[in-house]
């Protein structure tokens, strides 16, 4: 149920033409013109430089973290925890409209605040269809089906209220409906053409601005669309342009919240694409729901991520580790340990001791199991579940829990 809602509301890629709107529009220099072609130069992992789940041992995982907090929410709402204060939570309506509406979720003590009862463009047949929120700011999208198209909206926060509601971008069915993130005081949307539109032939871009600014800029553009969704990652974002080169190259991309600047970037070999995107302590991490037939110690189905401190742009000889599951969820780091989603349950990983542990999921909860909502490095990470009554949907819920490693259980990570 929660992965065909999640793929119901932010997977359709039916709705955009992109527009942008408000003070201004500037661009990135790849922006304005694309990139000679070049040759690149890609990761290169050896099979013996990659080590798995199984070389490690398990652990008792509440002798590594403790419970933070447990809160219920309506069934169906989904959360997205990409900071250590407050979670972005799209609550699915009562009734046909809205369709869903947007409340804030203090993760320390699991207040909640409404924060949109409706879609900006409600009159016109808009619904909100994702969102995101920063501890000082809210993006979102609308879309409406009827009319093929889609708006983008960010606005400040403060103390739970929303203000400064903007309008930032637009589209129609030729594009794809954004995908979002918030960090800091910046909100970033990654638009991609739709492959069989009108504009297939043009470059996908990744937007940002302000909370409540109209003042769009463009920090970087791919020749073909995005790989992956945008991510948030501590100080800024991370995105999988496809590289200015003959062939396939997807390169992992780090941009700063700061100033949209480039910091970080690791190129995958020809014709590897990565399902999903992050970073973290160790930098990059990345996963394949595929298996290649080449690529060395990085072509098994999994999540990948180094075994060392993050390093800009210094990807090669290193020593790797890969969660062999099929990734489901963007990975993130706390503590000491990679955390990851396994089948149904979330794991950590440490990397110094070479151990593991797998948080028990709790009862009642649907086939996908808890689902890791936190990204980039978090003093806590937060897990969500669906959970049915077989014997009163009534009791039916969402469940967030939060889980806080205990300092000094395990030794550093690398």
């Amino acid at each position: 149920m929660l992965l065909t809602r999640r793929n119901l509301l932010i997977g359709v890629g039916a709705i955009a033409g992109v527009a942008a709107l408000g003070g201004g529009l500037s661009l990135a220099t790849n922006a304005l013109e694309g990139k000679k072609e070049a040759t690149v130069e890609s990761i290169s992992v050896p099979e013996d430089a990659v080590n798995a789940l199984s070389d490690y041992s398990q652990a008792d995982y509440t002798q590594h973290v403790k419970a933070a907090g447990s809160y219920k929410l309506a069934y169906g709402t989904l959360v997205w925890a990409d900071n250590d204060t407050v979670a972005a939570c799209l609550v699915p309506g009562e009734s046909a409209s809205p369709l869903n509406t947007v409340s804030l979720l203090y993760l320390s003590n699991g207040k909640t605040a409404s924060a949109l009862s409706a879609a900006q463009g409600a009159d016109e047949g808009f619904e909100i269809v994702d969102v995101r929120c920063g501890e000082n700011g809210l993006i979102w999208t609308e879309s409406s089906a009827y009319e093929s198209a889609w708006r983008v909206y960010t606005a400040k926060l403060s103390n739970g209220s929303v203000t400064s509601i903007t309008q930032v971008d637009q589209g129609d069915g030729n594009w794809l409906i954004p995908s979002i993130a918030a960090v800091g005081e910046t909100a970033f949307w990654q638009v991609c053409p739709n492959t069989s539109g009108e504009s297939a032939a043009e470059r996908s871009a990744l937007k940002s601005a302000r909370f409540g600014s109209g003042d769009v800029a463009v920090p970087y553009t791919s020749k073909k669309p995005f790989a992956t969704r945008v991510t948030a990652a501590d100080d800024g974002v991370v995105i999988t342009p496809r590289a200015e080169a003959q062939g396939t190259y997807y390169q992992l991309t780090k941009i700063s919240a700061k100033d949209n600047s480039t910091v970080d970037q690791m190129t995958l070999p020809s014709s590897m694409t990565p399902d999903l995107a992050s970073y973290g302590r160790s930098g990059f991490s990345f996963g394949f729901s595929s298996i290649y037939n080449f690529g060395g110690g990085i072509a098994n189905l999994g999540t990948y991520t180094p075994r060392s401190a993050a390093s800009a742009y210094h990807y090669n000889d290193l020593q790797w580790f890969r969660f062999s599951r099929s990734p489901i969820t963007a990975p993130c780091w706390s503590g000491e340990w990679f955390v990851v989603k396994s089948t149904t349950a979330l794991c950590g990983v440490n990397f110094g001791s070479k151990s593991y542990f797998a948080i028990d999921t709790p009862s009642g909860c649907d086939t996908y199991g808890e689902h890791l909502v936190s990204t980039g490095t978090r003093s806590s990470f937060v897990g969500l579940s669906q959970i049915t009554d077989d014997n009163d949907s009534g009791n039916n819920h969402a469940l967030v829990r939060v889980f806080t490693p205990i300092k000094g259980s395990i030794d550093n990570a690398f």
